[in-house]
């Protein structure tokens, strides 16, 4: 099976220049003894970590420092383990799998949590996480189909996401948001409703362009 690769400048979010330095940097000072699958584990945890603060501060703000820290930790272990399993040249495809579903299923627990929190409703979760959802299939097929792994849209990313579930809540607490007092449809449900339209109508636009791409074959003729 051919592995879809990322080429340099394409396909990037913002601030992957800085952060593929910044992760070339960590793992040339990590010990030997750190493995991929134990910085796989990292971000899980991190996600948990995350997860809890979140569905804790309905009851105190006190949990919210460890919001930040959880979504760190899960940073961390996401963004290195697959350059690291590379840089040490022990890259193999069943070690691929567990490094994605495990990110996987980390941001669907940190996106569920939010539901619980008082920062959205589980309204507005369920959509932010049908969108992730179908980003996230779509990438996966569109690395079958045209071999190239774009892991960003507009230039947001996977790191973009982790930096707006840290400061949102902190915003959303500064504002006095509490999504567990309102009843029905809040207005930031319909916020995250429109802009959840807008996201799916640009996804739907890339799909059919790339649609139209694969159809033609390599002489240049549609198929």
């Amino acid at each position: 099976m051919k592995i879809a690769e990322l080429k340099p400048g394409h396909h990037q979010s913002f601030l992957a220049p800085a952060e593929q330095k910044l992760v070339r940097a960590i793992i040339g000072e990590l010990p030997e003894s750190v493995t991929p699958l134990q910085l796989t584990r990292i971000g899980m945890f991190g996600a948990l970590v995350a997860a809890v603060a979140l569905v804790g501060s309905c009851w105190s703000a006190l949990w919210m420092p460890l919001i930040p820290l959880g979504v760190f930790l899960n940073w961390f272990g996401a963004a290195l383990d697959g350059p690291l399993a590379v840089h040490r040249q022990t890259a193999n495809p069943r070690l691929g799998l567990v490094e994605h579903t495990y990110d996987l299923f980390s941001q669907i627990l940190m996106i569920v949590a939010f539901g619980f929190s008082p920062f959205l409703s589980m309204e507005s979760a369920c959509i932010v996480l049908i969108c992730y959802l179908l980003f996230s299939a779509y990438t996966y097929i569109r690395a079958i189909a045209r071999h190239v792994q774009q892991m960003s849209y507009i230039g947001l990313g996977a790191t973009e996401f982790r930096i707006l579930m840290v400061v949102w809540p902190f915003a959303a607490h500064a504002m006095g948001i509490d999504e567990t007092a309102d009843v029905g449809v809040s207005r930031l449900d319909a916020a995250v409703m429109i802009l959840a339209a807008f996201a799916i109508l640009g996804l739907v636009i890339k799909a059919l362009s790339d649609a139209r791409r694969v159809a033609v074959d390599e002489n240049g003729q549609k198929i």
